[in-house]
């Protein structure tokens, strides 16, 4: 039976970035994303021109995600129907190790992520076990407990999520379990999953790169909340 119950979501979206453009000689805005690639897409923005977020230094034009996405650059990521249908799949996973890495290299698939982590403390359990690890590190947590002690799970409980570069403890505690992969680590993230109250899972996240997107962690997000929810109910 597929769970009734709303998903909500840790994570609380800034609002939409607004752009200055400049050629070197002509400053305008700010416009919205939107705005921006369709002047691309018609010509009136050319390659070589420079933007800035409203609170932010100026950038090459190709270092905003959609741009170099619409360029080809970078990839677009999966489409809304194939998130449907992932969502769909996990649902009907009933074996817990089954469910575990699926969900956990979907997460990589939406995220752009290098490795990841996932504790689940399964349906009748409180501790929470690490039970999949995926990438170039190693799994010597793999079927191991979380300590209580852990900061990255204190921070679980209270439903905070966790991302950025590690500039603070929790965030070098996160990226600690990261540590011996090769590119090390850029970004990491965590993401706590709370069922009917009730924190269930978490998945974590790293890569050499960039910080994560909170809409890329919000797409990985829902897919583990449906592929858990469903087992809850």
């Amino acid at each position: 039976m597929l769970q009734t119950h709303p998903l909500r979501s840790v994570f609380r979206l800034p609002p939409p970035p607004l752009w200055f453009v400049t050629n070197g000689d002509l400053t305008v805005g700010p416009v919205v994303t939107d705005l921006l690639i369709r002047g691309v897409e018609h010509g009136r923005v050319p390659d070589y021109c420079h933007v800035r977020a409203f609170e932010g230094d100026w950038r090459a034009l190709l270092g905003v995600r959609e741009i170099a996405a619409l360029n080809g650059m970078i990839s677009h990521g999966p489409s809304p129907e194939q998130l449907a249908e992932w969502g769909h799949s996990v649902e009907r996973l009933r074996d817990e190790d089954e469910l575990c890495h699926t969900v956990t290299w979907l997460s990589l698939m939406v995220t752009g992520a290098e490795s990841a982590m996932f504790h689940y403390r399964g349906r009748l359990g409180r501790t929470l076990f690490t039970r999949s690890v995926i990438g170039p590190v190693t799994n010597a947590r793999l079927g191991y407990p979380l300590s209580e002690h852990d900061l990255v799970l204190r921070s679980a409980r209270h439903g905070i999520p966790v991302q950025g570069p590690p500039y603070g403890p929790v965030e070098d505690e996160l990226s600690k379990r990261f540590a011996t992969s090769q590119g090390g680590v850029g970004a990491a993230a965590m993401i706590p999953i709370h069922i009917e109250g009730q924190l269930v899972a978490m998945l974590e996240l790293s890569r050499p790169g960039h910080a994560f997107r909170r809409t890329d962690l919000q797409r990985a997000e829902r897919i583990v909340q449906r592929g858990l929810g469903a087992r809850t109910n």
